[in-house]
């Protein structure tokens, strides 16, 4: 089974992190199942994680992190993914308000810059209406895209578009993910000037390790570790693993920074 998930990977076969993150699969103990539902909490619960946000990349992924959510209620936590394209036969107000309040999803994924959309489109913004009603987290794609990706993400991905619209919702509790790398001044210079505005790591622990380390003494040294959130965006349920292992090592933060980074941040924003 192993075998079978190490192929969803090898595309990227060649690149600099790929024999680093292939070598520490190899050492992580897994489970053979082909439920791969089963296989990532067993990851999780090796990892000594708590609880998981579920983030889908489009509409038809909304449904199945609801199918996820039944199987480990305690676990997983539903993101909603909202339309991001005109369809003038749909109230995406009505569509998003409905997703939240009725089908329980507790935030928000956006992946404008995958439809050729810079994030201060205007189709968003009956979603940080939303968000502001209802105190739900809005995480936003920004920054570079999976290696080999077709579409031209960058063109659409600078978070710096955030500063056009985010003092219209002041309320809206916006994450940029990647923190938005290569542009991480510009996230970082907007999480220090808006509250409401925080950062992800998501994949950079085993994207690039070394890099990371400078960029949250960067962020520390500016904003502190009150506005940073941990999360591993893996291909594989052994990267799950892979990127808590990092900060278990990560000898540069305080215990308070890790437990800001790892949980209790994540704990305010969604209220749990």
């Amino acid at each position: 089974m192993r075998r079978e998930a190490i192929g969803i990977i090898r595309q990227f076969e060649g690149y600099g992190f790929y024999e680093r993150m292939m070598d520490k699969i190899q050492e992580i103990e897994t489970i053979e199942t082909g439920d791969i539902i089963q296989r990532t909490l067993y990851h999780v619960k090796k990892a000594g994680i708590d609880k998981v946000v579920l983030l889908p990349v489009n509409m038809k992924e909304n449904e199945m992190v609801k199918n996820w959510q039944k199987e480990a209620p305690n676990v997983f936590i539903p993101f909603y993914n909202p339309p991001e394209k005109e369809d003038n036969e749909v109230d995406i107000k009505e569509v998003i308000e409905k997703a939240i309040k009725e089908d329980h999803y507790k935030g928000f994924k956006i992946m404008l810059s995958f439809r050729e959309k810079k994030l201060n489109d205007e189709i968003l913004y009956p979603t940080l209406e939303i968000a502001e009603k209802y105190k739900v987290p809005i995480l936003m794609h920004s920054g570079y895209p999976p290696p080999g990706t077709k579409k031209s993400v960058l063109t659409y991905s600078n978070p710096v578009v955030i500063d056009e619209f985010i003092n219209s919702f002041p309320k809206a509790n916006i994450i940029i993910a990647h923190m938005g790398f290569p542009w991480t001044d510009v996230a970082i210079a907007l999480a220090t000037q808006y509250p409401n505005v925080f950062l992800d790591i998501s994949n950079m622990a085993y994207m690039m390790p070394k890099h990371l380390e400078e960029l949250l003494l960067q962020a520390k040294e500016i904003i502190g570790t009150r506005k940073i959130l941990f999360g591993s965006d893996g291909s594989l349920p052994e990267m799950i693993e892979i990127a808590v292992n990092y900060f278990n090592n990560a000898e540069f933060l305080t215990q308070q920074d890790l437990e800001n980074i790892m949980g209790k941040n994540a704990q305010k924003l969604l209220r749990i």
